[in-house]
């Protein structure tokens, strides 16, 4: 299935779990989740798996119900063998795995930051669809043991259905393992992760179209009239495809650009004063001074306010003499802190970690630099 690559802290999950979703337990310190449209899905494929067992051995009469949820239970549980394979081999690569989150159609594996090497992309990514690949073969050849009965349907079943999750994952495209895989191969060949990534997502556009096309294409090469069901079910994996690689190439697009980020560059001017100093003599000294933004200091000179220039826009000008900046000011937390020599991975993680406006930069000696403000950050994205 595919991973989720969106940083986390390893292990414990900061904050509560996403919404819609339960919270199973940990395994190995990794956080097992679920989703709530498990259950309805569950439902819906024991439902029709039972209209199977039962048109094949109508003496079960009810029994059919309990044997299509074992079915169910069990499918899912090798949805979870796949998953499990990423975490383990990206914890054995020293990467940190903050959950696993499981549902039918959109398991993933949230796994911290970028690999260190293509060998490490490619086991972590190709890991997930060989267990798959296992757990299939394990089952079908487990179904052979059983001449017929409900034992052979079930393992026949659950041998196909981890089959195709296997064989589908392997496919070369993001958000696909096998697009992972693909990104590892192309990272090793070119030496460039960025350009990796970008031909996955590609790759992934392109099968995203393929899919969209397949109803019409197996009516041309197999003779085979669509229904209205594939159609369905290729526009909604179509999408998947599609909305996933876009995106994995919007983020090679940005990250391409994260070296040539530097706070040194990108921070603004700012002025220290004290907390009593009114509004409009601050604005007259950063007026004075060339600075872009005003830092509040206590009685010992240090930092812990920045002046808000969207709160200091909205005190009328007549009523500036009269209220002191600490009355506009945000407090400076140690998380807002940003060292001058910052650069573009640092700056999106303290972002993504710690939301702000705008950020106090200190310089190598832990004085006032100025004030990364993230509307500067994203005018450096579009402006590269």
């Amino acid at each position: 299935m595919p991973e989720s690559r969106d940083p986390q802290n390893p292990a414990q999950p900061a904050g509560p779990p996403p919404p819609g979703t339960w919270v199973l337990g940990r395994i190995r310190g990794i956080r097992l989740t679920m989703r709530f449209t498990w259950l309805p899905v569950a439902m819906l494929l024991a439902i029709g798996f039972a209209a199977i067992i039962g048109q094949q051995f109508p003496s079960l009469g009810g029994w059919r119900y309990l044997a299509a949820l074992a079915f169910v239970v069990a499918f899912t549980l090798s949805i979870l063998v796949h998953e499990l394979a990423h975490a383990l081999m990206a914890m054995r690569f020293g990467i940190g795995v903050s959950e696993i989150n499981l549902g039918f159609f959109a398991a993933g594996t949230h796994i911290e930051g970028e690999r260190k090497s293509p060998l490490e992309e490619f086991a972590v990514s190709v890991v997930g669809p060989v267990a798959s690949l296992v757990v299939g073969g394990l089952a079908y050849l487990g179904s052979r043991a059983f001449d017929e009965g409900v034992g052979y349907v079930a393992l026949w079943e659950l041998g196909i259905a981890n089959l195709i999750v296997g064989v589908t994952n392997l496919l070369p495209g993001l958000p696909l393992d096998g697009g992972w895989v693909l990104r590892a191969v192309v990272w090793k060949v070119t030496g460039n992760m960025h350009t990796g990534t970008i031909v996955a997502a590609w790759a992934g556009r392109i099968l995203a179209m393929l899919v969209l096309a397949a109803p019409v294409i197996l009516e041309e090469v197999w003779n085979r009239p669509p229904t209205m069901i594939d159609f369905l079910i290729a526009l909604a994996v179509g999408f998947f495809l599609w909305m996933g690689s876009t995106a994995s190439l919007m983020q090679a697009r940005l990250r391409r650009k994260l070296p040539a980020l530097q706070v040194r560059t990108m921070a603004r001017r700012a002025i220290a004063v004290h907390s009593g100093t009114p509004i409009s003599e601050a604005v007259r000294l950063a007026a004075d001074a060339q600075a872009g933004a005003v830092v509040v200091i206590d009685g010992e000179g240090k930092p812990h306010a920045l002046v808000s220039e969207t709160a200091v826009s909205a005190v009328a000008p007549n009523q500036r003499p009269w209220t002191t900046v600490s009355e506009v000011s945000t407090r400076i937390g140690a998380s807002h802190i940003i060292g001058i020599n910052d650069t573009g991975e640092e700056i999106l993680k303290t972002i993504r970690e710690h939301p702000a406006s705008e950020y106090l930069v200190l310089d190598a000696a832990g004085a006032v630099y100025g004030v990364l403000a993230t509307s500067d950050i994203e005018r450096a994205f579009r402006g590269r």
